[in-house]
């Protein structure tokens, strides 16, 4: 018998699919939904991350104990010996093999003189074999591997002298940033630091780099 809705008469106790007409006359849904909770392994995907990721990444070296002056385009290092010279290990990426880029450096030096005190990091990928020490023409292999570079004048505006020692900022030589690729299986990049002054260096100073990255 048709079910007329007189507003009296209640409805045919029949249902489809779980839905109800109730009293009001509107569908009431009953049937349980099923809740899946799942958590999502670590990964790549980046998966609800907002915004990028950046970080302060450092390395020093203390040079040689004289009082040598570069001339420029000598290498400042750690050792007057070729097979001795250690490269700064600069850990830039956030993991192994991920990219980035490097927007500023930051270059301090633990004596305060400043007269000629301008110099160069150079950024490989692989890290670089000097073929002379601390003092000696700046020269390396890694056409391939190179990175870029930034120059650092501690007798400009971007310098700053204090107590313990000169603190230059510096931006890239190319462009207003460097993409860097780190090391095959690590996170790391590798510098030198060349003279672009005929600086008077004082005995067993540290250099400290610093760079700013922004990281994939």
């Amino acid at each position: 018998m048709p079910f007329v809705d007189d507003g009296i008469s209640s409805p045919p106790a029949t249902s489809v699919g779980k839905t109800l007409l109730g009293s009001n006359r509107q569908p009431k849904n009953y049937s349980s939904a099923l809740s899946v909770i799942s958590t999502p392994a670590a990964s790549e995907a980046h998966l609800g991350e907002v915004g990028g990721n950046s970080a302060v990444v450092a390395a020093n070296f203390a040079r040689p104990a004289d009082t040598t002056a570069y001339a420029v385009g000598d290498l400042v290092a750690n050792s007057v010996t070729a097979g001795s010279v250690a490269p700064m290990v600069l850990s830039v990426a956030r993991v192994a093999d991920k990219t980035g880029v490097i927007r500023r450096g930051r270059l301090t030096k633990t004596s305060t003189p400043t007269a000629n005190a301008i110099f160069r990091a150079h950024f490989y990928k692989d890290a670089p074999v000097p073929a002379n020490g601390d003092n000696g023409a700046f020269q390396t292999a890694g056409a391939l591997t190179y990175i870029g570079s930034m120059d650092f004048d501690m007798t400009g505006a971007n310098a700053r002298a204090f107590s313990d020692g000169v603190k230059c900022i510096g931006v890239p030589n190319v462009g207003s940033e460097i993409i860097f690729d780190p090391h095959a299986g690590s996170a790391n990049i590798y510098a030198l630091i060349e003279a672009r002054g005929a600086y008077v260096p004082v005995s067993g100073e540290t250099f400290t780099l610093a760079l700013e990255v922004f990281r994939d």
